[in-house]
């Protein structure tokens, strides 16, 4: 279940950002939801974060909303230069990805300790 004071936990690790989302926008208030896409983004200003990681462990399904704060967090990645990468997505989770793609730009680990290796190489 969702927390509902949080639509992103956020962990740092090294110079990589960990962003779990924790549920569908429908579940947060829309106010929620904008101030913490907003202030995850700006995480990304922080020039010791050159990388992130996208932990799906907590979800089952996010939609469009949360998809698209996920996109910009990993283009502003990719525009410095860094790595994005998911890891731990369920069967249907790696289903959403395959079907919007997302699983051809950026790569997908099984392991939070797979992907930490890969953004650290």
């Amino acid at each position: 279940m969702a927390d509902p004071q949080k639509v992103f936990k956020v962990e740092r690790t090294g110079g990589a950002l960990i962003v779990l989302p924790q549920g569908p926008a429908l579940h947060f208030q829309h106010n929620e939801v904008h101030v913490e896409s907003s202030a995850l983004y700006r995480c990304l200003d922080d020039r010791a974060i050159a990388h992130v990681i996208v932990d799906l462990s907590d979800v089952d399904y996010v939609d469009s909303v949360i998809i698209s704060s996920i996109l910009r967090c990993l283009t502003k990645v990719k525009q410095k230069r860094g790595k994005s990468v998911f890891c731990c997505a369920s069967e249907n989770m790696q289903e959403l990805l395959k079907c919007i793609k997302l699983g051809k730009l950026w790569p997908s680990f099984e392991t939070r300790n797979e992907a930490l290796t890969f953004v650290a190489s």
